[in-house]
Order: structure tokens, then sequence, then C-alpha cells
């Protein structure tokens, strides 16, 4: 079999495998990237982050019914729907922190919003599944 032919049936099978196993699962991690206010990624998983973020109802029902206990996420739990909105207005973790709790640290904020990132990814991934 002539080279170009044998790398050409590669490519294509590997599409092929890919099509097969469907789009790539979702991580909290790269919800977080594709949410930032300024972020210089675009395209369709940029705009999908962006329209399930907007479904709060479908996100936040997959919140576990114990995250309001203080060793989870404690008062930030019901307010996540916020520290979504301020995280995309670009507020950092430590001003999203202080709006929580009187004495919230970055810490506080980066739990809120790795929580809300792991929701949506979650939602996300459902459709796929």
């Amino acid at each position: 079999m002539h080279i170009m032919s044998l790398h050409a049936l590669v490519s294509v099978s590997g599409g092929f495998l890919r099509a097969l196993r469907g789009p790539e699962r979702y991580t909290s991690q790269e919800v977080r990237l594709r949410l930032q206010s300024g972020g210089q990624l675009g395209g369709p998983r940029t705009a999908a982050v962006q329209a399930a973020a907007a479904q709060v109802g479908g996100w936040m029902r997959l919140l576990p019914s114990d995250a309001g206990r203080e060793d989870r996420l404690g008062l930030a739990a019901g307010r996540l729907p916020s520290v979504v909105f301020w995280f995309r207005e670009g507020l950092s973790s430590e001003q999203i922190g202080r709006r929580l709790t009187p004495l919230g640290e970055s810490c506080y904020g980066d739990r809120a919003i790795d929580a809300a990132c792991a929701l949506i990814a979650a939602l996300l991934n459902s459709r796929h599944s």
C-alpha cells in the first residue's frame, strides 16, 4: 500500500472513531475557562457552555441536597447563579468570596466557582450520554 494512502486511511479511520465515540466530555476546568470574562476561547463549545450556564434551573437541580452544609458549600450553595454571573463579569475569586460572606476569602470564592462549573459540566455531559 502506498504511504500516502496509508496516512489517508489512518486519518479517516481516526475521525470515524472519534465520531462514533461522540463529542469530548466537558470538564469543570474547561467550563471555567470558557466562562471567564474576556476569554479568548470561542467556537461551538464556548457557546454551549454559555448557553448551559444560562439554564440555571437545569444545573442547580443537580446540586446535592446536602450542599448547604458548612463543610460543603455553606451559604454559597444557594448563591451559585450569582457566583456564575459575578465570574462572567470578571470578578476575582477573592471578590466573589467577600460577596458570599463577610470574611470571605479567595478559597471560598474558588470553591463556589468550581462547584458551579462542575454542575454546568455535568449538565452538558448529560446531554451527550
